[in-house]
């Protein structure tokens, strides 16, 4: 343990430091960020030992002048950047900070207060259906792969919405293909993606004052066509689909449409290059219900049945192909003995990938309003505030939260299994804590594989 003396001069020295931002005592450098100019003097040896960037800036073979022009830079970045590096103190109070602050420090190369601008942008972000696509394309140019992740998350979850909003329409080419490259969407078939295509090719010939017909449409719009599955429609949706939005020319027609009529045994026409040959729904709708090893259990003591909260927490790893962890099937069963009025099951689910920082998680309020006497399973589909994906090496974390009263629910039968779905294998390990029942109120994990 250090002396406090030494301890109180190591304070006093980080105050005398992070006071010689607030004044231009021994300064001998200055900045001029933003436009128009604005001064900001500071001191070579405090910025070249936070920064790579700046040590080459002022030390090394070609040395910059004594004043510096950075208009790209605002001043509010520009002073977070300053305050991180005389005082190691970050203070983020917006999204404007947040963004402004991460683009100096990726100029710089300061990873610190990089990875803290991230942090309090995904933590604090309030996303919708018009605000995504900004958000998404600042991250992207940031690299910010947490937020873009975030963002993909809520496209994924609410792309009825999205898909049709005016904001998706004027969104740029890299941004549409990132999203027509999920695998998961909150949508009935591929129909509400062509037209949302379609629109966004009627909003590229306006802005390039290019004449609004189908051949410069399909001409905006012919990167795309290797994203959209149109094999995974049906024939009766396709076809009128096709005639209303020209996408496809007649030869790209006739293949997808002979490829749907024909089975599997016939000979297939091949699919054009430029196609998407996947044949799989996107629909959240067609997930994956994987059971889980769960069942009831009565020792005969009606203690258990009393209004108590119950944590469940399990790790979760996958091998194989990626997976996408969408809701779960809320089952339990009344006891008959109970009023209706008092049977009850308060629960939440947690779903957290905490390699890569995202979370997500649902809450539901479940009462038996069924007749008295009734103990038949009743079940709920409950959907994520946002998917979780997770990938091989990846750790995720699964926690249930259960409050009950005047109903059952199922116990794990076992500490640690795995599960397949597709091409992917999920292994739970559950955290007992010395207790000798896993409370688990699932019966089935709803997921899609990649």
């Amino acid at each position: 343990m250090e002396p406090v003396t030494k301890l109180s001069n190591k304070r006093k020295l980080k105050t005398q430091i992070a006071n010689l931002l607030e004044s231009e005592v021994m300064s001998d450098v200055v900045f001029l960020v933003d436009q128009p100019p604005k001064r900001c003097p500071c001191h070579k040896l405090i910025l070249g030992l936070g920064s790579q960037v700046f040590q080459t800036m002022f030390y090394g073979k070609i040395r910059e002048k004594e004043e510096i022009h950075v208009p790209d830079v605002t001043k509010e970045g520009f002073s977070i950047m300053l305050r991180y590096l005389y005082s190691d103190e970050i203070k983020i109070e917006s999204e404007y900070d947040a963004f402004e602050a991460a683009y100096v420090s990726k100029k710089y190369l300061i990873k610190p207060l990089f990875k803290a601008c991230e942090s309090y942008l995904v933590s604090n972000i309030l996303l919708d259906p018009e605000a995504v696509f900004s958000l998404y394309e600042e991250a992207s140019f940031l690299e910010m792969k947490q937020l873009q992740s975030r963002c993909l998350g809520f496209i994924s979850k609410n792309a009825k919405k999205v898909l049709h909003s005016k904001f998706f329409h004027s969104a740029s080419k890299s941004t549409i293909e990132d999203i027509l490259k999920l695998d998961l969407m909150d949508i009935e078939s591929e129909t509400d993606i062509i037209e949302a295509l379609w629109c966004w090719g009627q909003e590229q010939c306006k802005e390039l004052d290019l004449e609004c017909s189908d051949k410069n449409i399909r001409f905006l719009t012919r990167d795309f066509l290797q994203y959209v599955r149109f094999l995974s429609m049906k024939m009766e949706d396709l076809q009128p689909i096709l005639e209303k939005f020209q996408l496809l020319d007649t030869s790209e027609q006739l293949a997808i449409l002979w490829n749907l009529t024909m089975s599997k045994t016939t000979s297939c026409a091949k699919i054009p290059s430029n196609l998407c040959e996947i044949a799989r729904n996107r629909s959240v709708n067609n997930c994956s219900r994987i059971e889980l090893p769960t069942e009831y259990r009565y020792d005969g003591n009606l203690t258990n049945f009393l209004p108590d909260e119950q944590c469940t927490t399990a790790e979760v790893t996958v091998s194989g192909s990626p997976l996408i962890i969408v809701g779960a099937v809320l089952a339990f069963r009344p006891i008959p003995c109970y009023s209706a009025i008092h049977r009850m099951l308060d629960f939440e689910m947690t779903v957290g990938n905490t390699t890569t920082d995202i979370h997500s998680s649902v809450k539901s309020l479940q009462k038996a309003d069924a007749e008295e006497g009734t103990s038949e399973q009743l079940e709920q589909e409950l959907f994520l505030e946002e998917y979780v994906a997770i990938s091989e090496g990846e750790k995720a974390q699964l926690t249930i939260r259960a409050a009950t009263e005047g109903v059952r629910i199922m116990q794990c039968r076992d500490k640690e299994f795995t599960l397949n779905c597709g091409e992917a294998r999920l292994t739970f390990h559950f955290h007992t804590n010395g207790a000798d029942k896993l409370l688990f109120p699932i019966k089935e994990i709803m997921c899609v594989a990649g």
